[in-house]
């Protein structure tokens, strides 16, 4: 295998939270067979097909197949440029065409990550294939994905799919519908438009960009470009160098915010006043603010002012039309939910993906389960009474961000030992 240093990309993991961005390089991955390298509908005369996904942290998580392996699951990742293969765990029958190995640079204070290109291979999805694609494997599998969100994750995938077709996610039903864009046009494009405000999107290094107005503290707008990003879980997330006036808010928390493919990644949550998209307004959204030491591709900070995720997008039924450069967006059932995230101080992962074992991975110091006790490495078997082993890590999630006051009673095994501790989650940048 010869080896080459690439600047392919970077991706952040919150333990809870999962964000997730893979940033490519321009031409580094040197495509030959640029125009062979599409997906294609099985049946000839398809114009459309459904694909039912899982929803994570608002994440959609979708089956795929690498030359003919069984089933994987992939993060369907608009900013991802390359698909990736995270982790062969569980991954049975899969096979790699010829690779090199290369380099990957990214987010946290550790240093370049091993992987390898893979050339020409075949990938599908269902009721879909496409042939000739190149896969970056990492090396050592980058298990905190899959830690993360509570099931077995072998990948990211985003362009091939975004790029092929005409892409409808239907956040509320949990439904991929991909179109072939000649069907769209002639018969779905008008009227949909009748139900959905068009924002214009730019491709560049084959992921979209949008431009959103934020208002700050002082409610002065600041227009910004934008990754859609929607392998990334959270509102937003903005890079304080991209302008003076997007400082970090005084209501904010300096927190863990996630591992990098580069280490551990640290900076600040908060709030801002409104952010707008197109006639859309959203009040006090919750915004991340990662410490720009982590940042280790300088580039990537010049593309963008930051990125903004899933838990906007999944507030609409979003569909993306990258060969007409603009993204429809038609409110559901959720547009007006509060923005949460965990008021507990913990982030609890499984270390066994699939198996309900949930363990404290990371401590807020001055938190409530920090002053009621709780440690790092600590299993946590119940809540209020309830064994944590009949729920998913999802719904457990779902209690710690539930409201400031709600008092919890937690089970805790530690050293073969078992014993309660008992806070109230409170809310520290209202």
């Amino acid at each position: 295998m010869s080896k080459s240093q690439k600047w392919l990309g970077f991706g952040i993991v919150k333990l809870m939270l999962v964000m997730i961005f893979i940033i490519g390089s321009n031409s580094n991955i040197a495509i030959a067979q640029t125009s062979l390298i599409h997906l294609h509908f099985k049946k000839a005369r398809a114009k459309k097909i459904d694909i039912r996904f899982k929803l994570i942290h608002n994440l959609i998580i979708i089956p795929a197949f690498i030359n003919g392996s069984d089933t994987l699951k992939f993060i369907l990742d608009t900013g991802v440029s390359y698909t990736m293969i995270t982790s062969l765990n569980g991954a049975y029958g899969i096979s790699l065409n010829f690779a090199r190995e290369i380099e990957l640079f990214g987010l946290g204070s550790g240093r370049e990550v091993k992987a390898y290109h893979s050339f020409g291979n075949v990938l599908e999805l269902p009721g879909i294939i496409g042939f000739n694609h190149n896969i970056i494997i990492l090396k050592e599998d980058f298990d905190h994905l899959s830690q993360g969100l509570g099931t077995q994750i072998h990948g990211l995938i985003g362009y091939e799919v975004f790029n092929s077709f005409i892409v409808e996610i239907d956040y509320k039903t949990r439904k991929l519908t991909l179109y072939d864009p000649k069907f769209y046009k002639n018969r779905k494009e008008q009227k949909r438009l009748k139900k959905a405000e068009k924002i214009e999107m730019e491709l560049h290094k084959r992921k979209p960009f949008i431009n959103v107005t934020i208002f700050n503290e002082d409610n002065e707008s600041v227009d910004v470009n934008l990754l859609v990003d929607s392998g990334a879980s959270h509102a937003l997330s903005i890079f304080k160098s991209a302008d003076k006036r997007l400082q970090v808010p005084d209501n904010s928390l300096y927190t863990f915010l996630g591992i990098g493919l580069s280490g551990e990644i640290y900076g600040h949550i908060g709030r801002i006043n409104k952010i707008e998209i197109g006639n859309y307004k959203f009040k006090n959204p919750l915004i991340t603010y990662p410490e720009e030491s982590s940042i280790q591709i300088s580039s990537y900070a010049n593309d963008r002012a930051g990125s903004l995720g899933a838990d906007i997008l999944n507030r609409f039924t979003v569909t993306f039309n990258y060969s007409g450069g603009e993204m429809l967006l038609k409110p559901n059932s959720n547009y007006n939910s509060p923005f949460k995230y965990n008021l507990s101080g913990i982030d609890i992962t499984t270390p066994y993906p699939d198996v309900p074992v949930y363990e404290i991975t990371n401590i807020r110091r001055g938190s409530p389960a920090w002053i009621a006790g709780l440690e790092e490495g600590d299993q946590i078997v119940s809540i209020n009474g309830l064994e944590t082993s009949e729920y998913s890590l999802g719904y457990i999630i779902q209690i710690l961000q539930s409201k400031a006051g709600r008092r919890l009673t937690v089970g805790i095994r530690r050293n073969d030992q078992i014993f309660s501790a008992r806070f109230t989650l409170e809310d520290p940048i209202k």
